[in-house]
């Protein structure tokens, strides 16, 4: 298969094609359009030292589905829900896979910061692994986002 030779939507179907072999996978994670990497950290089959890697991509877009993909680990989890860009640390929130102890440090991050973003705030309350006492806090401080 000569990848580097396929167009942007041949590439793009086969980063989205379940059947992909990781080989390929890998070979498209250094793909220069972001589309195409983001398709791979979102691929289920993607390989956890792959998705490691992505969660350090510069493109906002790309660590969105790293820390969406539920195979992603905890430690990249972790730097994710300190990242800049608030959908990342929302999608952190709502990954199934996210620990308790994960949550309530993504939590405290957000708490911390001058303008909590409110989709983050809503998406740890609806995570049913975030413990009921971060619940009655973010209750407390942040009602009126959760409404």
């Amino acid at each position: 298969m000569d990848i580097k030779n396929m167009n942007y939507d041949e590439k793009y179907d086969l980063a989205k094609n379940p059947t992909t072999p990781e080989d390929v996978l890998r070979e498209l994670a250094k793909d220069d359009y972001w589309g195409i990497r983001a398709e791979v950290a979102h691929h289920p089959s993607t390989p956890v030292d792959l998705l490691r890697d992505l969660a350090k991509d510069k493109e906002g877009r790309v660590r969105w589905y790293v820390a969406n993909n539920p195979n992603t680990p905890e430690d990249a989890l972790r730097d994710l829900a300190k990242d800049e860009d608030g959908k990342v640390r929302q999608n952190v929130a709502e990954n199934p896979k996210a620990s308790s102890k994960m949550l309530v440090m993504l939590f405290e991050y957000e708490k911390s910061l001058r303008k909590p973003s409110k989709y983050v705030i809503k998406a740890l309350y609806a995570n049913e692994n975030l413990p009921t006492f971060a619940k009655r806090v973010i209750e407390t401080l942040f009602g009126e986002m959760i409404t």
